[in-house]
């Protein structure tokens, strides 16, 4: 559901309006005064702000060129509801960089109209860019990522090749999954002074857990974007020339496995699902599930391909 910010000072105006475009599925934010306008725009923002240029408190420029002068605002298509227009009025809001105007009264399903060739055009003009970003992204040197509500939101393929996961296990995932645990702290630290302002940006160094259980030690750098209003981080990771390898995590070899966990885990090996094991070992799927999560417990294994690389390297399962 696409999102309308309404100015307008006429209360009439502002709940017909506001009632019609609720009827036709947008979400509308409405009120009559400028100052309040502004701040409904940073808390809201929307997919497009239709504004009255004779608003109350704030009018209708002012409003504009702040919202103009806020990274998160500055790209919304703005237009503006005007009385009585006039050349010099129209020419007036499209110097200053507005994307449109509609003289009032006006038809309901003219506003419609505007409204959706806007948003079609805004939509463009954001595929493009995302299109050109991608393709930067993808062709860059550096392990690339975005970093939005705590998870990863983008990885590029270096990215994924640095790390041995897919780009399917890494989206979503929370960034301190892949770091070594000694490092979090560090990590985060970065990440928080980043995120408030304290610092434009971060450079640092961490060690990673890769997919395929090797501790790799990579340089970190990462900047503030925003991205529909929100804070991102875009980072960039490159691994040390001298760690680019890896060495495998430590681990202990005489961890307890039982007999039933063996069984099971030589099924991993083989590639068979939980559904599976389950009908050549003759037990529940649940049992299937729990000694699973015992493995990769005793294991400090992180997903079933770390399982398998496991038993591998202890002897566990022969490749034939």
């Amino acid at each position: 559901m696409k999102k309308v910010l309404l100015i307008e000072s006429n209360i009439k105006l502002l709940d017909q309006t506001s009632d019609f475009l609720s009827s036709k599925n947008f979400e509308v934010v409405a009120t009559s005064e400028g100052t309040s306008g502004i701040q409904k725009a940073l808390e809201f923002i929307p997919d497009i702000i239709l504004c009255d240029s004779d608003a109350r408190g704030l009018n209708g420029y002012e409003i504009f060129n702040t919202l103009l002068q806020i990274n998160s605002t500055a790209i919304i298509p703005f237009v503006f509801l005007m009385n009585k227009v006039s050349t010099e009025d129209v020419r007036a809001a499209m110097n200053l960089g507005a994307d449109d105007y509609l003289e009032k009264p006006f038809n309901q399903n003219d506003l419609l109209k505007l409204i959706e060739i806007r948003l079609e055009k805004q939509e463009k003009i954001i595929g493009l860019a995302d299109e050109k970003f991608n393709t930067l992204m993808e062709y860059s040197n550096d392990g690339v990522f975005i970093y939005q509500d705590e998870k990863l939101s983008y990885v590029n393929k270096i990215f994924c090749d640095f790390v041995v996961y897919s780009r399917r296990e890494l989206i979503g995932m929370s960034l301190v999954n892949i770091i070594y645990k000694d490092d979090i702290h560090l990590v985060i630290d970065k990440i928080s002074r980043l995120l408030k302002g304290i610092h434009k940006d971060m450079q640092t160094e961490f060690r990673a857990i890769s997919g395929d259980q090797k501790i790799i030690q990579f340089s970190l750098s990462g900047s503030i974007i925003n991205i529909k209003g929100k804070k991102s981080i875009v980072g960039y990771i490159k691994p040390k020339k001298d760690s680019e390898k890896g060495v495998f995590i430590p681990k202990k070899c005489d961890i307890n496995i039982t007999q039933r966990e063996k069984e099971i885990l030589l099924l991993i090996c083989k590639g068979f699902s939980n559904n599976e094991i389950a009908k050549e070992l003759n037990i529940s799927d649940r049992t299937v599930e729990g000694h699973r999560a015992n493995l990769l417990s005793k294991t400090e294994c992180r997903n079933t391909a770390s399982l398998a690389i496991y038993a591998v390297r202890y002897g566990l399962y022969q490749i034939t």
